[in-house]
């Protein structure tokens, strides 16, 4: 988990945030080591990926530029968490409020 919190860190999220994005990934250790992976080498995991209601962070990726990275995971967690409210925010095509 700490390549996560350097990740947040060297982004200048501030200290709460970066806690509270930490502890989102704690409860999902799947999503959070492709993520890590993710991090160290900037390539989604291909094969045996983790997949929530039919996405994947590569197709997650693929649908905005907004979306690639940290964003395609950050999804993924709230996929499991909060599925209706994701699926909206996919289908809304991840309007910037």
């Amino acid at each position: 988990m700490d390549i996560i919190r350097d990740y947040y860190e060297k982004a200048g999220f501030p200290m709460v945030m970066v806690d509270k994005k930490a502890a989102s990934f704690e409860k999902h250790p799947d999503i959070a080591k492709e993520f890590a992976h993710w991090i160290r080498t900037r390539e989604y995991t291909e094969k045996n990926c983790i997949s929530v209601e039919n996405y994947t962070a590569q197709k997650i990726a693929k649908l905005s530029e907004l979306m690639d990275g940290e964003g395609a995971f950050s999804l993924l967690v709230q996929l499991r968490e909060n599925p209706h409210k994701a699926l909206r925010r996919i289908k809304e095509g991840f309007a910037m409020r």
